[in-house]
């Protein structure tokens, strides 16, 4: 794309719209093509300015920001930027399901809080900038799983996403049973304020138990565990998981939690990694099939950004390549080897 970023800015509140434009004003590549009070007027604008990013509010008047992401991917497609307070998280991930491709949280009161903000905007725009913009991106396709992975066992399994991953990972788990025999670990990179929200949209769409990690938590097979806001989540030798602030920049979440996975259960530890920009994950799985253990990516055609599974593949960490369908029927078709000192029983 041109070196000039082309933003389109929507909000019902002048104050907030008047904030972005002074916040963006000092990045020179960006360039604020409109702005919109509400999202019928952001998809009129869509519609005449084809601008190459917008952000969105959620809560609008007239179209609400899940209809306008909807709306917007449907009849102009851009790369959209959902921004709202973390009360709106569940609203927020709807959005996310209706084609936006982010969600950070407004900013915090006072100037530092401000500065923060602006920054992370910035940073946020530029890097969806890059990424490939695709009208009918297909999440799904056969149902069948691959032949390499029909049948065996694993004591946890882990789930690596980053941007596209919210819908994706919903997709995956609401064709799990219940009952499944294992727990499932998930590394999302998720904005600061979202991961309760994220993990209450998911638990709505799943049977499965969703819970927020906590240090000394001893994982429970048919659970799924996401490690809270700013952390990273591993499962120590005694079975327990802990979570501690994230380390590094970036941050490499899927790494930290597969590599885990691969010490503690080896040849029965399976991990994947889904959409999402960079190369996390691509460690992990490289870790987990030289212990033996189970590993595949989400099909990069499927994928909102493709850079994470391409990774994982370039690296060695898997040559087995899913659909989200084949991911949650190979999923399905494991059992739990489970050591009741590691996993207890509900």
């Amino acid at each position: 794309m041109s070196q000039t970023i082309r933003v389109l800015l929507a909000d019902d509140s002048p104050t907030m719209l008047k904030m972005y434009l002074g916040l963006l004003a000092m990045a020179p590549e960006i360039q604020i093509v409109g702005t919109a009070k509400d999202g019928e007027e952001a998809l009129l604008l869509a519609r005449s300015l084809h601008p190459d990013v917008i952000t969105l509010d959620v809560r609008m008047p007239r179209m609400d920001g899940i209809e306008a992401s909807q709306r917007i991917m449907a009849e102009a497609p851009s790369r959209i930027l959902v921004i709202s307070g973390a009360v709106d998280a569940e609203m927020s991930f709807r959005a996310l399901q209706a084609g936006a491709l982010e969600v950070m949280p407004k900013p915090r009161a006072g100037k530092e809080g401000l500065v923060l903000f602006g920054t992370r905007l910035v940073q946020v725009i530029r890097s969806m900038a890059d990424v490939p913009l695709a009208q009918n991106r297909t999440l799904a396709s056969a149902p069948t799983p691959a032949a390499p992975l029909k049948g065996g066992r694993v004591d946890g399994f882990g789930l690596v996403a980053a941007t596209g991953g919210p819908p994706a990972l919903c997709m995956v788990l609401s064709l799990l049973p219940p009952n499944l025999p294992y727990p499932i670990f998930i590394a999302q990179h998720v904005s600061e304020g979202f991961t309760t929200g994220f993990c209450q949209w998911l638990s709505a769409a799943s049977s499965l138990r969703l819970e927020v990690a906590q240090s000394g938590t001893r994982p429970h097979r048919g659970h799924v565990y996401l490690p809270p806001d700013g952390h990273q989540m591993q499962v120590l030798p005694t079975g327990e998981l802990r979570v501690e602030p994230v380390q590094g920049t970036p941050a490499m979440l899927g790494d930290t939690l597969l590599s885990s996975l691969a010490r503690v259960y080896g040849n029965r530890a399976g991990g994947a990694v889904l959409t999402g920009m960079g190369s996390d994950g691509a460690a992990g799985l490289v870790a987990i099939r030289r212990a033996g253990g189970l590993t595949f990516v989400q099909t990069p055609e499927s994928c909102v950004v493709p850079g994470m599974p391409e990774a994982a593949l370039r690296g060695g960490g898997t040559d087995v390549v899913l659909s989200l369908e084949q991911m949650a029927a190979a999923l399905r078709s494991f059992s739990g080897a489970v050591s009741q000192s590691t996993l207890p029983p509900n």
